[in-house]
């Protein structure tokens, strides 16, 4: 933990419950490693008190924060300003003053999936991906795999509703894409993955403690094409079984420790213009996970 003194800057991180969060070791531990004067507080804001900690984060002087479930969208009305990248996935996970004092909001989830992405060297230009989910996570790899260039992108989701907002959001700025909707698994769904380079899970299906459930089943992983890569957002646990009936398969899988490590690189950088170790910031997640219950 970075020693706190009269020059400290703050940084504070918005949610409730945040007992979840690997978060404030992360970004302290960097502090830590770089002799950064910089702090990184859980600030536990309940639902409906929004206001009360925006302005406490400007009273406190504090130099920007992140937000977390259940705020990221309740908070934009409170924002001077946001980025193109929270406008498109209508959603904040990133506070920081800019250059003209404004309290501006960011979404910096999906630079961290490109930047996820970029690492594991797959290559998606031109391709038919999948995403599971409909919610800010599954936006923001959809605008991320839209700038990547992909053909297309297939949505697995459970309400028909959420899924065609998501593409009638983004439809018009990615005009050229082909948007394929399912709102079930269903056979038209199966032979969809036939012709899916990427699986991206981008809902919470496998998340701990319900750690044995997947979001398809391991029939339908196993009609991805030999080489295909599976990305799951799921951190906890770092191998899920949807990454493992991947392997069993021969394709490729990944986990979400490395998108986690890079949006919280990305906002690193808008706080203290400095680039990170990102293979720390892995390492010390994975130390985090070792010890969660």
């Amino acid at each position: 933990m970075p020693k706190i003194d009269q020059h400290t800057r703050l940084i504070g991180l918005f949610g409730y419950p945040l007992h979840h969060s690997f978060s404030p070791v992360m970004h302290n531990s960097v502090f830590e490693l770089l002799g950064l004067n910089y702090a990184y507080l859980p600030l536990p804001v309940q639902p409906g008190h929004l206001n009360e900690g925006i302005m406490a984060l400007r009273a406190c002087g504090f130099i920007g924060a992140n937000v977390t479930i259940p705020h990221k969208e309740q908070i934009l009305p409170f924002l001077d300003a946001i980025t193109p990248e929270a406008e498109l996935v209508g959603a904040v996970n990133t506070l920081f003053f800019d250059q003209n004092k404004q309290l501006t909001g960011d979404n910096t989830d999906v630079e961290g999936f490109r930047r996820s992405l970029v690492k594991t060297g797959v290559s998606i230009e031109g391709r038919s991906v999948a995403i599971i989910g409909s919610g800010g996570a599954a936006r923001a790899a959809a605008v991320a795999l839209a700038r990547l260039e992909v053909k297309e992108i297939i949505f697995l989701a459970r309400r028909q509703e959420a899924v065609m907002r998501v593409i009638d959001d983004l439809k018009p700025m990615f005009p050229e894409m082909i948007w394929t909707p399912h709102t079930k698994a269903t056979s038209i769904f199966a032979e969809d993955l036939e012709r899916t380079w990427l699986l991206v899970n981008a809902s919470p299906v496998g998340m701990y403690p319900q750690n044995e459930q997947s979001p398809i089943s391991r029939t339908m992983v196993g009609m991805l094409p030999t080489g295909a890569h599976v990305y799951d957002m799921v951190y906890n646990p770092p191998s899920t079984i949807l990454m493992k009936w991947a392997s069993e398969r021969q394709l490729i899988p990944h986990s979400g420790l490395d998108m986690l490590a890079y949006q919280g690189a990305v906002a690193f950088e808008r706080w203290t213009g400095v680039t990170p170790p990102v293979d720390y910031m892995i390492e010390t997640i994975k130390d985090q996970l070792e010890h969660y219950s």
